[in-house]
């Protein structure tokens, strides 16, 4: 111990003897442990920790499965988990809830928007979580009618009720559908917020669906395993059951499996994971990078301590006493780098929670936690081991009669002489191009992304989100003044109005979802093989205007096209395609599957199911990640009126201005209309891409720093030789070689092993890149166009730092490197 004491002292006197190089190192191995400590920290708060329930494991996620309809994982219908909550063997629990939707919060002041929750009596003990105060639903709330009792989270409790034990038996007013009073039976834990970000939760008798429609998909459902039940054994059992129920009724659009997911695959998602893993990946090659730079520079240093170290070993030292020297210097450059690592990993982390915006689940709950700080130290006696010992045991692999030798620092000594320098050099070359070619595929994947053509005009555009489902708008198809078709159209009317305004319009909703269409289609002239299935979308006679989508054929809405006038649809260019090849589809008549032809229409006036084909319009792309074009059908919106619909507002003004007229106008019609989300169609879009940014950019960044690294890697090889081969250079040019030979020959040398490092990872990136595929659009993981410009950027960038100590090896003179030997 007193040795080893010692040695420390020692090193850390040499160290500070070089500023240069100790600074410069640490600054190395800070960044790349930096970087792996702020992964390593979000990997496992995000993938690893368990979630913050009882026996997580057990906890799966269950979904309705109908791979030849295109259902992947499709909420399940009411009558489907009645039928399995009676059948099945292989749960303890069996819960539900109808979704975290917003609710409108009824207080003195006006409405005001918070998360809240239809959900069975059986989700919290699923979740094996307890009421912190009061108690949670008993299980004949599930069903029944009239019960209004509601429980709240620990924070709504806190900031609404001042956190009093009086809470109990106090209301809350909750207006969806109707006004309605919920009185207050218990309190959650501090932190719960399942199913996603809810407040209140209500008992499921009490939202008002019916629980007898087959064919209706709205239930999310979430099971816990009994003790020794394996997730494949519960597989197996659901989709026995399930197949029986899609024998049984096989004209519903029902699954024919069931997805048995775990509940943190299903909350953090697939591609998440992969993305990280592949990030952790990249960064623990950076960190591998920069220890081969720092192992380069402690060879340069060794070199120029040799004969210290030879004199050491002529006195009688031995060499594992050496190699113990130099290793406690490596772990002393190590350590300090961890202590500025963790500071740069607490800075990361904190970055990435900004910049992540909420994409990542999880991420805001990641800390530096004990895991963390055990993997800091962990890499940093690895990192001082792969840094130290290879230079300490190639620095003391001496021959004492020659090494004493006056001039032997300097005889000739080739690449061929320093095969671990070349093969540090090798190493980092292929590594920075695996890091490259995959920040390339991101960033031209990313790229085609965010410039890619959706059908539609993005600027100028705002959309905000209207909810008139607070009550005194309680009829649709009644020609009152309560309708909030009359209020949409006042406040359309209004905007209209406004400077700068060029176009209103209001559509039921925007398509986003990733799921394919699920509304079945009834075509007139027959069905085609396939079951037709779309999009449907109310929207008023504008829309298309304000969304710039183009009219191809045909005509759009009219205000005549209101709700007691014959039903009448737009469709877009791929079911024109599809379903109308040869004829032109203005004229034709379809229908939504469900209803019988002659029988009327529910929710408008019109005597027939069957709407008119009167326009066909450009295909547009949905506004999620896949931006795939689906088949859509327009409606007109005063056929076809929903509650929440959204409003879109094409203006020249500026966006701030523009947003304060809508309020404005918004609380002008009804006061007590929920104030709106409003967002440019751009940011809605940026928001899309949020996740795909994230990732190409921390990508790109460390690909760029591990070109760097690679770039000094090489050029202080290449220089160190330079300096090695000073006397070799002076002869040659004592003998006549020209300056062009001399660059010739210093850089040959140093691409060669450039071109070696090329190779190794050019056949290492065909192998790993295909692990990207998930997370790349429009392109392809062995895209060439990437693989070739990849290539040629860090030959190039390798081929300038060859360069610099080439040239300085032709400015040797001669007569003094012959001289100085």
């Amino acid at each position: 111990m007193k040795s080893l004491w010692q040695d420390l002292k020692f090193g850390v006197r040499m160290l500070r003897k070089q500023p240069g190089f100790t600074l410069l190192a640490v600054l190395t191995l800070a960044l790349g442990i930096g970087a792996n400590t702020a992964i390593f920290s979000i990997v496992n708060g995000v993938l690893l920790k368990p979630l913050p329930y009882p026996e997580p494991e057990r906890l799966v996620m269950l979904w309705e499965r109908n791979p030849q309809k295109g259902m992947e994982q499709e909420s399940v219908t009411p009558p489907d988990f009645d039928d399995w909550q009676a059948q099945q063997k292989v749960f303890e629990h069996l819960a539900f809830w109808t979704g975290d939707t917003e609710f409108n919060l009824v207080q003195a002041g006006g409405s005001e928007k918070i998360r809240a929750s239809y959900i069975s009596a059986n989700l919290f003990p699923a979740l094996g979580v307890q009421a912190l105060e009061g108690r949670a639903f008993l299980p004949e709330e599930d069903r029944k009618e009239g019960n209004r009792v509601a429980v709240i989270s620990y924070d709504f409790w806190q900031s609404r009720f001042g956190g009093s034990a009086e809470v109990f038996g106090q209301t809350v007013t909750l207006d969806t559908y109707g006004r309605r009073d919920y009185t207050i039976v218990g309190v959650m834990p501090s932190g719960f917020q399942f199913p996603g970000k809810s407040e209140v939760w209500l008992p499921a008798g009490w939202n008002g669906i019916p629980r007898d429609r087959r064919g209706g998909h709205w239930l999310s459902a979430l099971a816990r395993l009994k003790a020794g039940v394996t997730l494949e054994q519960a597989q197996a059992e659901m989709n026995t059951i399930q197949a029986r129920i899609e024998a049984q009724f096989p004209n519903l659009n029902l699954g024919s499996q069931v997805a048995v997911v775990p509940l943190l695959e299903q909350t953090v998602g697939r591609k998440l994971q992969t993305a990280l893993w592949i990030l952790w990946g990249v960064i623990a090659a950076v960190l591998l990078i920069a220890c081969a730079n720092v192992a380069n520079l402690t060879l340069a240093r060794a070199s120029a301590r040799q004969r210290e170290i030879v004199i050491r070993l002529a006195l009688g030292a031995s060499r594992w006493q050496v190699v113990r020297q130099l290793l406690a210097e490596s772990a002393l450059l190590a350590l300090a780098g961890s202590l500025l690592g963790l500071l740069l990993a607490v800075s990361g982390i904190a970055a990435l929670k900004i910049i992540s915006a909420g994409q990542v689940p999880r991420l805001q709950d990641v800390r530096l936690d004990r895991w963390a700080l055990g993997f800091t130290l962990l890499v940093s006696l690895v990192t001082s081991v792969l840094c130290g010992l290879a230079p300490a045991l190639e620095a003391t692999k001496h021959n004492l009669n020659e090494a004493l030798k006056e001039g032997s620092t300097t005889a000739t000594a080739g690449l061929r002489r320093n095969r671990l320098r070349s093969g540090l050099v090798v190493a980092e070359v292929a590594l920075s191009l695996l890091l490259l070619i995959s920040a390339g595929l991101m960033l031209k994947s990313f790229a085609h992304l965010v410039s890619l053509n959706r059908g539609f005009q993005t600027d100028h555009l705002l959309v905000a989100k209207l909810d008139f489902s607070i009550s005194g708008y309680t009829t649709w198809v009644q020609p009152t003044t309560t309708r909030p078709q009359v209020t949409l159209l006042d406040l359309m009317q209004r905007l209209q109005a406004q400077p700068g305004v060029q176009s209103v319009a209001t559509v039921s909703s925007l398509s986003r979802s990733a799921e394919p269409p699920r509304q079945g289609v009834v075509l007139e002239q027959g069905q085609p093989n396939e079951a037709p299935r779309a999009n449907f979308q109310g929207v008023t006679p504008d829309y298309f205007r304000a969304m710039g989508i183009a009219l191809l054929k045909g005509r759009t809405f009219t205000e005549r096209d209101a709700l007691e006038a014959p039903a009448v649809a737009i469709i877009n260019e791929t079911i024109a395609k599809r379903y109308f090849p040869d004829e032109d589809p203005v004229g034709k008549r379809l229908a939504m599957e469900g209803r019988t032809p002659g029988q009327p229409a529910p929710n408008r006036g019109a005597a027939s199911p069957w709407s008119e084909v009167v326009g066909v319009v450009a295909d547009t792309r949905k506004l999620n990640l896949s931006a795939e074009t689906v088949p859509e059908i327009y409606v007109p919106y005063w056929q076809y009126p929903m509650q929440t619909p959204e409003l879109l507002v094409r203006t020249n003004v500026p966006v701030v201005s523009a947003i304060a007229a809508i309020r404005d106008e918004i609380k002008g019609v009804n006061e007590n209309i929920p104030p709106p989300t409003i967002q440019t169609m751009d940011a809605m879009l940026a928001d899309v891409v949020a996740q795909p940014r994230f990732q190409t950019m921390l990508l790109t960044l460390f690909g760029v720093v591990a070109l760097l690294l690679s770039a000094v890697g090489i050029y202080s090889v290449i220089a160190y030789s330079v300096s090695q081969r000073t006397h070799e250079i002076g002869i040659r040019m004592a003998l006549g070689a020209e300056n062009k030979h001399v660059l010739s020959l210093v850089v040959g040398q140093g691409m060669t092993l450039v071109l070696i490092g090329l190779g190794i990872g050019l056949a290492g990136a065909f192998a790993l890149t295909r692990l990207m595929s998930g997370l790349l659009f429009a392109v392809s993981a062995t895209d060439p166009l990437t693989f070739a410009g990849i290539l040629v950027l860090l030959a190039g960038v390798a081929l300038g730092a060859c360069l610099a100590p080439a040239r300085r090896a032709t400015r040797v003179d001669p007569m003094v490197a012959l001289r100085s030997e």
